[in-house]
Parts: structure tokens; sequence; C-alpha cells
């Protein structure tokens, strides 16, 4: 392997670490939900066995929406898409919301025609309750989008967790990856060129959230020449400053410079972890709160790094 190869693969690794940690936040519809035997089997990557669980759980309660969700997620990673689709839409025959638009773990649905009727289903009762969405189609597809870059992370956790990241494997879905983000991203800059940067308040929250994970997962680049319209967006209420922080701390750390926000969290040989380059980290909770992040204390627990240093504000 190549020094620039190595380099690659281990900001590869960084990757993962900080999209963990994004996601973190956003749990299903902001609820906790009691862990299951399925739920654990799905976690390890043993997809039919949870399969098999979720169907018995389905059968003692068909009216719990939470495990027929869940359900249609892991016969979707299990690629039974006729069967997905059908308890995805028992799961959703209520729903108000687009959270099943941006789960990424139905990315094996998405090129289906039976999508397009889904989507048109959830968008259909969101705007009745909500109000209707300022450009549908471009929101549509930008939640496409947003499955389609935040695919695959399950299964290198699960390869991560298994035969560890040194694997082949690993390095194939990475490569997979590297194919699917280079096609949003032009497709992106395409979208930019015609519509400008998508304003939260024409394509709504999650879709411009995919915005944001596509421009994170290019090169550097690319992150600097759209971060001055991030920048933009995010001071006219367009854009999210708790994202933007995020960008900020990535580019800086790639131009050699110190991250802000303390969001850029790197593994060391042993397979902890820590936070790289922090600029003043004693005022580092005084920044994350302006931005609207939550205590340093609290994020990088979620890693098991135990924050030590005291606070202060200027």
């Amino acid at each position: 392997m190549s020094a620039n190869q190595s380099i690659n693969k281990k900001m590869k690794q960084s990757i993962l670490v900080l999209i963990i940690g994004f996601l973190f936040f956003a749990n299903l519809n902001g609820q906790q939900f009691e862990k299951s035997k399925a739920d654990s089997l799905r976690d390890e990557g043993n997809i039919k066995l949870a399969v098999q669980e979720y169907s018995k759980l389905y059968q003692q309660d068909s009216t719990n929406r939470n495990n027929t969700y869940n359900y249609a997620r892991a016969l979707a990673l299990d690629r039974q898409i006729d069967t997905a689709f059908y308890y995805l839409n028992i799961a959703t025959a209520k729903d108000t919301s687009v959270q099943t638009l941006n789960d990424p773990d139905f990315y094996f649905l998405i090129e289906d025609d039976r999508w397009a009727g889904l989507q048109n289903n959830l968008v259909e009762r969101v705007e009745a309750k909500f109000g209707k969405y300022k450009n549908i189609e471009l929101s549509k597809e930008l939640w496409t989008m947003g499955i389609k870059d935040q695919a695959f992370y399950y299964h290198l956790d699960v390869v991560n967790n298994t035969v560890g990241r040194e694997s082949p494997i690993n390095a194939a879905i990475w490569e997979l990856k590297k194919k699917i983000n280079n096609q949003n991203l032009n497709r992106l800059v395409e979208i930019i060129d015609t519509h400008g940067w998508p304003k939260k308040s024409v394509v709504e929250g999650s879709a411009a959230s995919s915005v944001f994970l596509i421009i994170q997962h290019a090169g550097i680049e690319t992150q600097k020449k759209y971060l001055p319209l991030m920048t933009e967006a995010a001071n006219n209420g367009e854009a999210e400053w708790s994202s933007l922080a995020l960008l900020i701390d990535r580019v800086n750390l790639r131009e050699g410079k110190e991250q802000k926000y303390g969001s850029q969290i790197y593994r060391n040989k042993d397979g902890s972890f820590y936070v790289k380059d922090l600029q003043e980290p004693e005022y580092v909770n005084q920044r994350r709160k302006e931005v609207g992040l939550g205590p340093i204390e609290e994020y990088v627990q979620r890693f098991g790094i135990e924050w030590t240093i005291e606070q202060k504000e200027k």
C-alpha cells in the first residue's frame, strides 16, 4: 500500500467515526425504544435471524408500529423487497413524517417503482398536516440522495465489529461508497448550479441536511468551494449552524489548522478515540453553544472519551 492509499484509508475511517457521531442524535422520531432480541441480532449482522424474530414479534402484536417498521428495515437489508414494502406500508399507514424517506436501511428499495408511491403517500399526509413543500420534487430527490449517502454504514459497522477494519470487505464497501458519493456530488453540483444552495425554507430540514452530508463527504476543494455558500445560508437561517460547524472543523483539520467545535473524532491504533487538534479547548463549550451543539463532555462520552478540561467563558 502506498503512502497516499494509507492516508486515504485513515481518512475514510475517520469519516465513519464522524458519521456515527452525527447520526447518534437522530433517534427514531426523537424517541427511545427498548432494544429487542431482534434489534440485537440486527445490530450484530444476523439479518436472517433478526427477520425471524421480528416476524414473531409482529405475530404477537401487529399494532406495534416500531417493531413493524424495524421488521421492514431488516427485510430491506435482507433484500426481501416485496415483503419489505408490504410491512413498510403497514408501518407507515398513519405516518405524518418523512423519516422513512431518509432511512438508509431502505437503500435497496429506492430504485423500485413502489418507492415513488410510498413517497407520494407520505408527502400527501405530511402536507395535509403541515402545509405544502415549496419544491417537493427537489425535496424528494435530496431525500433519496441522503439515503444513498448514508447507505452501507450499517454494513461497515458490522464488518468492523466482526472481521475488523483491516478486512478487504471493509475496503470494498468503501470503494462502493466512494462511487456513490461521487455520483451524489456530481448531481448536487448540477442542482446548485440550477437552483442555488437548496434552502431550508424551500426543501425543508431533512432534505437540506442531505446537502450538508454530501458536501461533508466530498474532497477538500469542493468543501472549500461551498463553505461560503453554506455559511451564507446558515447566517440567513437557511441551513443549520450545527451542521456548518462540523464542516468548518473538517475543512480546518484538512488544511492543517485546529478545529473549533471538537466535532472531529479520530481513532488511535489501539482502537480508542480522541478529539484531534482543538483550538482553545477550555472555551469549546462556549463555541459549541453558540452554534447549537451540546456540551463536549456529552458528545465525546459516546466514544468512550472522558473530558477533563475545565470549561471557561470569555
